[in-house]
C-alpha cells in the first residue's frame, strides 16, 4: 500500500509541474525555441479538474507516443453565468493547432448528461449553440463533456465566452468549465 501511495504522489507532483508548464495564454506567436520567463506572482492555481485531466491526458500521449502538446487554461468568470478565456494563442515552430476544446466537467454517471449545451456569448458573433462533441481525443472521457470550439477562437478577437444550458445547470459540475488547446507537431520535411 505505500508503494502505490508513494507512487500517486510522485505522479501528482510530476503532474502538477506539467500543468503549470503546459497552462499558459499568450501571443499567436510562433517561436523557434521555448524561452524560460520568471513566474508570475500573481499566477492562479489551476482547478482540480484542469489538473486531473492534464495527468490523464498527458499519461495518455506518453502510453500513445503521439506527438502532440495539450495546453490547459482554466475560464474566469465574463457576466453572470458566463466563462470566458482570452483568444490570444502561443504556438512554436513545427506545430499547428488541431482542436480547440472547452471541457465541461460533470459527473458522467448523471442522467441529463446528454442534454447539455454551450451558447457562445459575445457581441462580435451572434450566439450560437455548440452541442457535445464525441468524435476521437486524446483528452479521456472522465475530463467532462467536450465542446469544439475552434473557429470560434478565431472568430472572437479578445475574449470567448459561453454559457452552460439549460440555464438551470449554469452552476453545474465539480469545478468551472477549462479551455483545451491541442496541437500536433510536424514532421520537419514538411517544412
Amino acid at each position: 500500500m505505500v508503494h502505490v501511495w508513494s507512487f500517486w504522489l510522485q505522479w501528482g507532483t510530476v503532474c502538477s509541474l506539467l500543468a503549470f508548464l503546459f497552462a499558459e495564454d499568450s501571443l499567436w506567436d510562433c517561436n523557434e525555441k521555448d524561452s524560460l520567463t520568471e513566474v508570475p506572482v500573481d499566477l492562479d492555481v489551476l482547478s482540480e479538474c484542469t489538473l486531473g485531466c492534464t495527468a490523464q491526458t498527458y499519461r495518455r500521449i506518453l502510453e500513445s507516443q503521439e506527438r502532440t502538446t495539450v495546453r490547459f487554461k482554466d475560464s474566469y468568470t465574463g457576466e453572470p453565468e458566463e466563462y470566458c478565456w482570452f483568444t490570444k494563442v502561443k504556438c512554436r515552430v513545427g506545430e499547428q493547432l488541431q482542436s480547440t476544446l472547452v471541457i465541461l466537467p460533470v459527473d458522467l454517471a448523471a442522467e441529463n448528461r446528454e442534454t447539455f449545451r454551450l451558447q457562445i456569448s459575445s457581441s462580435e458573433a451572434p450566439e450560437e449553440t455548440l452541442y457535445q462533441h464525441t468524435g476521437h481525443s486524446v483528452l479521456p472521457s472522465d475530463c467532462g463533456l467536450r465542446f469544439e470550439v475552434t473557429k470560434h477562437l478565431y472568430r472572437n478577437r479578445g475574449q470567448l465566452c459561453v454559457k452552460i444550458l439549460p440555464q438551470e445547470y449554469s452552476s453545474v459540475g465539480r469545478c468551472p468549465p477549462f479551455l483545451v488547446k491541442i496541437w500536433k507537431h510536424r514532421n520537419q520535411g514538411q517544412g
